[in-house]
């Protein structure tokens, strides 16, 4: 019987300190991930990018299938994309700030119209994180008008990781297809940049797609590179 205890020890060992590790990723980020619900059967499963388009059977009446090709920047520019929204997943702030551009910093806004007068943007050595208390104006609420008033740890989860986005089932470059009131300005904002939506369509049947969120990332063109500079939250608004 005694040669079953440091069996046994080493096993309670092995699990306490499995528990203690689940509380940080391997970045040492101060948060661990939240655990999304997978996304609803309405939301589907297909990902479609800016050169899919639904197939249409020619006829007399319907025009010729568009010869448009993806650019060449659209892959780079994905590819980037995913590895920032896996950044954001895992809440590694330390791996974010290596794509925000030096100059531009990173602009947060909370709806798709970009307010240049009120939205934060942060330059990489002044990010904020997870453990700041303070409360900063990020805007203006949808709809009330009233300040955006919250912590960085409370607006990154009510306006930028709403949804588990690196699961979206539709991942558009340089197309938008979650639109509502607010007008989505991100081209005159951003001349020359590029951006990538990871788009809900909904998630409760009921509200048939009022309910959709997306979170599209801004790039812009740093020589032969690359740079994050927006961070923009899509929803219905009023």
């Amino acid at each position: 019987m005694r040669s079953k205890f440091p069996l046994l020890a080493a096993v309670l060992l092995a699990v306490l300190l499995a528990g203690c590790g689940a509380a940080t990723n391997k970045n040492g980020a101060t948060d661990a991930p939240i655990n999304f619900p997978p996304a609803s059967s309405s939301g589907g499963q297909a990902t479609s990018t800016a050169s899919e388009e639904p197939s249409v059977e020619p006829s007399e009446s319907s025009p010729a299938p568009s010869t448009d090709q993806e650019q060449p920047s659209d892959a780079k520019i994905k590819e980037l994309a995913l590895e920032a929204v896996g950044y954001l997943r895992e809440r590694d702030l330390g791996s974010l700030v290596t794509l925000i551009d030096p100059e531009q910093g990173l602009r947060f806004s909370p709806y798709p119209y970009v307010n240049v007068d009120t939205d934060l943007s942060f330059k990489p050595e002044t990010f904020p994180t997870f453990k700041d208390e303070k409360k900063l104006k990020w805007g203006e609420a949808d709809g009330s008008g009233e300040p955006i008033e919250l912590t960085f740890r409370d607006y990154y989860e009510q306006f930028v990781y709403t949804k588990d986005f690196a699961d979206a089932p539709q991942v558009n470059v340089n197309k938008i297809v979650g639109t509502g009131n607010a007008i989505f300005n991100v081209p005159e904002v951003y001349p020359g940049a590029s951006y990538v939506e990871f788009y809900f369509p909904g998630f409760d049947e009921e509200l048939d797609g009022m309910d959709w969120q997306s979170l599209v990332l801004v790039f812009a063109p740093a020589g032969d590179d690359w740079h994050l500079v927006g961070l923009v939250h899509g929803q219905w608004t009023i």
